[in-house]
């Protein structure tokens, strides 16, 4: 791996209540599945679409990283690109969401996510800012209307399952024009058990700081905070 990324690793380890693994390698363990989903008018018409942006950067980063630090095994070509109205994401315990302040789910989207949700599934919401989160608290509404999304703080279990983040107070790694003021937050829903069902970074980007840090082009504290944040993500869905 590149220099920088040892670096960034160096940094997460300093923060780390557990040992490194030398757990012998052994066959891939977790898979990144990104979701490709149903989009609003304004998403067709980005020069990107909003749902594949890092893509594959931070998978390629946030893999090396989860397989160093942690005892999930898996390799840099464990990711795919899934659709919610397919039956291979039950083959997945997260899915990752990019932009969904964008999304505009089908009836076939809705249930197929419900379902996936109810079975145990985990979702991550990641990179959308402002009044996106209006947009992601109707659709998530929709796909399982008894439950609220609700503010998190850090007390959260999901924020001590592999590394203790004591603050989950940070800086975005960038801002445009829909932050209107606003910092970073935390938001989930969570069933009758109490176990979180998804988590999203309002006002952040995590894989913004992963493609852009093996670049040089991120600060390394932040992008560490990101990268412990990620894997503690990661750990709870592998665990929950």
């Amino acid at each position: 791996m590149k220099l920088k990324i040892g670096i960034v690793l160096l940094l997460v380890a300093f923060f780390a209540t557990q040992a490194i693994s030398d757990a012998p390698v052994k066959e891939s363990e977790f898979t990144f599945a990104r979701v490709q989903f149903n989009m609003k008018i304004s998403g067709l018409l980005q020069r990107e679409a909003p749902w594949h942006h890092d893509y594959p950067f931070s998978e390629d980063f946030i893999l090396n990283i989860l397989n160093e630090v942690t005892n999930v095994r898996t390799d840099r070509e464990s990711y795919q690109i899934v659709q919610l109205d397919d039956e291979e994401i039950f083959e997945y315990p997260l899915l990752y969401f990019s932009e969904p302040g964008f999304m505009s789910l089908t009836d076939d989207e809705r249930t197929n996510l419900r379902e996936w949700f109810l079975r145990g599934g985990f979702a991550v919401f990641d990179d959308f800012r402002g009044s996106d989160l209006a947009n992601l608290r109707e659709q998530i509404q929709e796909v399982i209307p008894e439950r609220e999304m609700v503010r998190l703080e850090a007390s959260e279990e999901i924020f001590h399952s592999f590394y203790d983040i004591d603050s989950i107070e940070m800086q975005p790694p960038y801002y445009d024009e829909r932050f209107r003021g606003g910092m970073p937050e935390f938001w989930g829903v969570k069933d009758d058990s109490g176990r979180l069902m998804l988590i999203a970074d309002q006002n952040n980007d995590l894989g913004e700081f992963f493609e852009w840090v093996d670049r040089g082009e991120m600060p390394f504290q932040p992008a560490a905070k990101a990268t412990r944040l990620a894997v503690n993500y990661l750990v709870y869905a592998m665990s929950h």
